[in-house]
């Protein structure tokens, strides 16, 4: 099953996400969560340890 969000409590991660064009749709206690898409692949610049997949998005 697609995950439909990444998360991140890294800084630097998530800057690097939204500069790619990742879309942030929440910012609460130091997570990030961007959407997931298909259309969309990281650059090696991601460290793939300091992302998370995930299907809930929490308010």
């Amino acid at each position: 099953m697609k995950q439909k969000f990444i998360t991140t409590q890294d800084i630097p991660t998530a800057i690097l996400l939204s500069q790619q064009g990742y879309q942030q749709v929440q910012n609460s206690n130091g997570i990030y969560v961007f959407l997931n898409t298909d259309k969309m692949q990281f650059s090696n610049d991601i460290d793939m340890k300091k992302i998370q997949y995930s299907n809930m998005l929490t308010f």
